[in-house]
């Protein structure tokens, strides 16, 4: 069935795009081949010779030469700003191309040598780096003090543990006897009684909020030019809230080539959080097709890849930088979530709960079954990673009976590129492979979003290309992963569109191409439905389209 014929009396549009094949993603599964844009949003998507038909004296035309389109792409969970600082200021310790320890400990004394003393040094790992240098560990505390004796040294193993040298625990004031850090994180004692350097969930704690001006230049421009090169057009971004005013200024004057959905937090565990939201809203006469706040975020725990997610079992082997008790830990207390969860539903945000380990997965689910239960009408509530690193049965079925309460999940499809392998030898096999299991939450009907996830940890990931490829092949770092979990390319693209939108509250406006929603779309490279799937990951986007405007264009 094709999309419907323009309608009579329709008005001069602005921009007609044609000659592509423009898969809309309605619910009729509508292919067309050009569109009429007005204002900034699709006036009508038809065929090609009668919308160009259409067109005016002013009306701008662009041949989309044969290419596949797409609706613009929703980064469904996203850390923009964090991305941006790590990228360009951390110092670079990423696997492969750094591929040991050794590498790192050199980096870093590089760095050292063009820094002055005392200021802090942040080095930026992938996760479950352990698992992946040469010597299979990550650098102690007393050889980051022979490389920085005096300057304050942390590195991030992803960003859920680090290893900080003895000046960085002095300036946190961590001894034997405080181990407790700001916003629900803790460092852990080696086997003498004394600190290790390790910092399990620290990242409140520690100095790397960038400044004003770096903030306003992120939002400005240098997160809209990493996304927009990889077609997406909208972002969920999460971001402390400490730059909350920063952006709310930044709202103020400038229109950014990206649409901004906030998502604040103001520790992991919601420490601080006010019981009114209205501090984190956008300032009267903003546009909010631009900047809209949306959601407050909390941890319930850490990270499975670096051994930190809330777990039933043990982990497989022991290591140094492993939590007491070698099941992970929890960040967020079951009050604490309650307290959130409620202050989210009074506030009519989004309740978006980061749950790693199938224990908190369990805990956050307990919490979002009592407020649906208990809260009368609630606002969208999430759980970010749900069942990325394991998942249950009774979990999936608890899930599917939420989703008439206004239940979504977000997941990150390019982790299985990064962290299968490191699930395996950190969980076992038996467990690791009930992970990344999105057939079954599709053929559930829980409509998965899609994120990035990105941090600054794993930069190729902003790529939504390289997530497709992974969920449709199920290519892996160990293999082919459990292929009967496979999907359809429709359905991928579905994760990074209609169903992110879904689990923003935002489907009226955008995730499809119909009439009425804004007028973003990603042109690619090549066509996904009928190339080979192994190719997949080569497919670039080559033309963004945001509200009608050419965003980004391939050279």
């Amino acid at each position: 069935m094709g999309p419907a014929a323009p309608s009579a009396g329709i008005d001069t549009p602005d921009v007609v795009f044609f000659n592509g094949k423009i898969l809309t993603l309605d619910s009729a599964g509508s292919i067309a081949s050009a569109v009429a844009v007005k204002n900034g949003k699709f006036e009508s998507v038809g065929a090609s010779d009668e919308l160009r038909k259409l067109a005016g004296a002013s009306t701008k035309l662009v041949d989309l030469n044969g290419r596949l389109v797409v609706p613009g792409f929703i980064d469904a969970h996203t850390h923009p700003a964090e991305t941006i600082l790590m990228k360009e200021s951390w110092v670079d310790a990423r696997f492969p191309d750094t591929a040991s320890m050794r590498q790192a400990l050199g980096k870093i004394r590089d760095r050292l040598s063009r820094t002055p003393k005392g200021d802090w040094v942040f080095v930026a790992c992938v996760s479950a780096s352990q698992n992946k240098f040469a010597e299979k560990r990550l650098p102690t505390k007393a050889e980051l003090d022979a490389v920085s004796p005096d300057n304050p040294v942390v590195l991030a193993n992803g960003t859920h543990m680090f290893v900080a040298n003895s000046a960085a625990l002095r300036a946190l004031g961590v001894t034997k006897n405080n181990t407790a850090l700001k916003g629900g994180g803790r460092a852990l004692l080696g086997k003498s009684g004394k600190p290790n350097g390790a910092l399990i969930d620290g990242a409140s704690a520690l100095p790397i909020t960038p400044t004003a001006d770096q903030v306003e230049q992120y939002y400005a421009k240098e997160i809209p030019d990493f996304w927009n090169a990889n077609g997406f057009t909208s972002i969920l971004a999460v971001t402390p809230a400490a730059a909350v005013p920063v952006l709310q200024a930044v709202a103020q004057k400038i229109q950014p080539d990206i649409r901004y959905s906030i998502s604040v937090w103001t520790a992991l565990n919601g420490e601080n959080l006010p019981d009114k939201l209205d501090v984190y809203k956008m300032p009267q006469g903003v546009d909010p097709a631009y900047y809209r706040f949306a959601a407050i975020k909390v941890w319930m725990d850490g990270e499975n890849d670096a051994r930190t997610g809330l777990m039933y079992e043990r982990y497989r082997g022991r290591r140094e930088t492993d939590p007491p008790g070698g099941r992970g830990s929890l960040t967020t207390p079951p009050d604490q979530l309650a307290r959130f969860l409620d202050v989210a539903n009074k506030n009519g945000a989004i309740a978006m709960i980061h749950c790693s380990g199938d224990k908190a997965t369990d805990l956050c689910l307990n919490a979002i079954e009592h407020e649906a239960a208990t809260g009368g009408e609630t606002s969208i509530m999430r759980i970010e990673h749900f069942g990325m690193f394991q998942l249950s049965e009774t979990q999936l079925k608890r899930a599917v009976a939420l989703k008439k309460k206004r239940f979504f999940i977000s997941i990150q499809p390019a982790w299985l590129l990064n962290l299968a392998r490191a699930n395996v030898t950190n969980m076992g096999s038996r467990r690791a492979r009930t992970g990344f299991s999105f057939r079954s939450l599709i053929d559930a009907g829980l409509e998965p979003a899609a994120g990035t996830d990105v941090t600054g940890i794993y930069l190729t990931n902003v790529n939504p290309l390289l997530g497709i490829y992974a969920a449709v092949t199920r290519n892996s770092d160990l293999g082919v992963f459990e292929p009967k979990q496979a999907v359809s390319v429709i359905e991928a693209l579905k994760m990074w569109t209609i169903w992110a939108a879904k689990a923003m509250g935002e489907e009226a406006a955008k995730g499809s191409i119909e009439p009425g929603k804004y007028a973003d779309m990603a042109v690619l490279s090549d066509d996904v439905l009928t190339l080979p799937t192994e190719k997949l990951k080569e497919v670039r986007v080559v033309r963004t389209v945001l509200g009608g405007r050419t965003v980004y264009e391939a050279e």
